[in-house]
C-alpha cells in the first residue's frame, strides 16, 4: 500500500549507516510518521512506527532489517488496515577499476501483511537485486536495479529502475532516477500495463556556518505515474493499486556529536484511484533518530 512505501522510503533513507573508521558499525533507530489524506473518499489519516538496524563494514558490505507497523483510519464504511512489513537488504562492497572506484552488488526482500479481505494487497513479496558504482572521487554515481514482486489474485509487477547521481559542488549532490513499471494484469493495475516517472532528489550540506543547527537539507520531486513501485532507496513496497501521480518532500537531518542523528521530513504526494474516479493528497511529517555504537 502507498501508506507502506511512505513510511519505508523515509525510514530507510534515514537508516544509511554513519560511517566510522574501516570497522564494523552498528546504527539503530526509531521513527514515527502521521499523515492526514484530503479529498480521498476513502481514507482519513495514517500513522505509523517502527525501527531499524544496520551492520556495517566500509571494505566488506552490511546488512539493514527494518521493522514497520502502520495503521490507516478509514472512513466510514470502510474498514482500517493494520499492516506489518518486513526488509531485509544485504550488500557486498568490490573495488572497481580505478583506484578508490567502488561497485556494490545488493539483494534486498520484502514481505508484507496486513488484514485485507480480498488479499489484493496481502501476503506481498519482493525481490530486488541492484548493482551500483561510484566513482574514485565520489563525484559519479550509477545504478541499476530490478525488482520482481508476487501478489495474490493473478498479479505479479516486474520493474526497472536506472540512476545517475552527480556532485554538483562541494555542498550539492543530484540523483535523477527512472521508474519503469508493468503489472502483468491490466485490470488488477488501473487498466495500466505499464507506468512511467521520473524522480529527482537534491541534497545540500552546509559548511561552518549551520542554521538552526542543520546539518543538511534534502528535496525531493517526482514527477509521472508509477503503481506498485518497490523503492530500492527507500526499502519498501507499494502494495495499493492507486497511481502516484508526483510528489514532493523537504527534509533536514542535525548531527549529534559523533553518533547521534536526527531527521524531520516534511511532504505531499498526488494519488488517483481510477476505478472510484477519486483523485486525492496525502501530507505527511516524519521524525527519526538514530544512533552508532
Amino acid at each position: 500500500m502507498k501508506q507502506a512505501l511512505l513510511f519505508g522510503t523515509l525510514a530507510t533513507l534515514a537508516a544509511s549507516p554513519l560511517w566510522a573508521g574501516d570497522g564494523w558499525t552498528t546504527t539503530t533507530g526509531v521513527q514515527g510518521v502521521y499523515g492526514g489524506y484530503g479529498g480521498s473518499v476513502q481514507r482519513d489519516s495514517v500513522s505509523g512506527y517502527g525501527a531499524a538496524v544496520t551492520v556495517e563494514r566500509t571494505d566488506k558490505g552490511g546488512v539493514t532489517l527494518m521493522l514497520n507497523h502502520t495503521d490507516v483510519e478509514m472512513k466510514p464504511g470502510n474498514a482500517d488496515i493494520d499492516q506489518n512489513a518486513l526488509f531485509v537488504s544485504g550488500r557486498r562492497y568490490f573495488k572497481a577499476g580505478e583506484a578508490g572506484a567502488a561497485l556494490t552488488t545488493r539483494l534486498d526482500v520484502h514481505a508484507v501483511d496486513n488484514n485485507d479481505a480480498t488479499k489484493d494487497t496481502d501476503e506481498v513479496t519482493a525481490y530486488a537485486p541492484q548493482v551500483s558504482y561510484l566513482s574514485a572521487d565520489k563525484r559519479r554515481y550509477a545504478d541499476l536495479g530490478y525488482a520482481h514482486t508476487d501478489y495474490q489474485n493473478n498479479l505479479e509487477v516486474n520493474q526497472l529502475t536506472p540512476t545517475l547521481g552527480v556532485l554538483l559542488s562541494d555542498y550539492n549532490w543530484l540523483q535523477v532516477r527512472g521508474w519503469f513499471i508493468e503489472p502483468s494484469n491490466p485490470a488488477r493495475a488501473q487498466g495500466k500495463d505499464s507506468t512511467q516517472a521520473v524522480e529527482g532528489k537534491l541534497t545540500h550540506w552546509f559548511g561552518t556556518a549551520k542554521p538552526l543547527g542543520l546539518n543538511n537539507l534534502r528535496l525531493s520531486l517526482l514527477a509521472g505515474e508509477r503503481i506498485y513501485a518497490v523503492d530500492q532507496d527507500a526499502g519498501a513496497v507499494s502494495n495499493l493499486s492507486d497511481i502516484q501521480r508526483g510528489s514532493l518532500s523537504l527534509g533536514g537531518e542535525w548531527k549529534f556529536g559523533k553518533t547521534g542523528s536526527a531527521i524531520a521530513i516534511l511532504g505531499r504526494e498526488q494519488n488517483r484511484n481510477a476505478t472510484l474516479g477519486d483523485d486525492y493528497d496525502l501530507t505527511y511529517g516524519y521524525l527519526w533518530f538514530s544512533s552508532q555504537w
